[in-house]
């Protein structure tokens, strides 16, 4: 079964949903695509914003991810200083990671450079950094974040997500149907998934 998880870097939740997806994968057999979307222009689109910092619904938001985080496994420290961090050459950088063969593991990296080490991916030497730390060609990498194509291809899959109804992210089709959020709608997919799926010998 194929899922298509639309995710941006600067989203808590698409860090949460990632690992999540991962393990669930470990369990059943399922096939994952991954696709890159700014979330900044959905919202200039839809007329939304980001939760405003200091807010009862943004303290209840860092909270609960990071009780989720802790309850999967994964280290999390919400990023006050730099949120909403500016993700969009790291979602550029996704491209060519994905044309050299370590797209899991640049998404991976990227994620938790952020979300649990407190880098700036928004800085070109610290992404850099990353992109070089997985192997991958620092100095072609950085160019390819900034060609004119590249940065077309991603505002050209922000439109298509738009077109097909996505109004934020984590965002997730599964047989054409849409689904939006992380922990709770990951656990729904997951109960309704295994009805369908074997699961993995262990």
């Amino acid at each position: 079964m194929l899922v298509e998880f639309l995710y941006d870097f600067a989203s808590p939740h698409c860090y949460v949903a990632f690992h999540m997806l991962r393990d669930i994968g470990s369990r059943m057999t399922i096939e994952v695509s991954y696709s890159p979307i700014f979330l900044g222009g959905i919202f200039k689109e839809t007329n939304d914003a980001p939760l405003q910092a200091g807010s009862l619904e943004f303290d209840y938001m860092a909270k609960s991810l990071k009780r989720i985080s802790k309850s999967i496994g994964i280290a999390f420290e919400f990023q006050h200083s730099t949120f909403p961090v500016n993700s969009l050459r790291a979602l550029r950088g996704t491209y060519f990671a994905s044309s050299e063969g370590r797209l899991v593991e640049y998404i991976r990296t990227v994620f938790g450079s952020y979300w649990a080490s407190g880098v700036d991916i928004s800085d070109q030497n610290a992404l850099g950094k990353i992109a070089g730390s997985i192997g991958l060609d620092r100095d072609r990498f950085q160019r390819s974040t900034e060609d004119e194509a590249v940065k077309l291809r991603l505002k050209d899959d922000t439109q298509r997500a738009l077109r097909r109804g996505v109004f934020g992210v984590p965002t997730y089709f599964v047989d054409g149907e849409m689904y939006w959020g992380s922990s709770e709608v990951l656990w729904y997919l997951e109960e309704q998934m295994a009805s369908r799926l074997p699961r993995k010998n262990r």
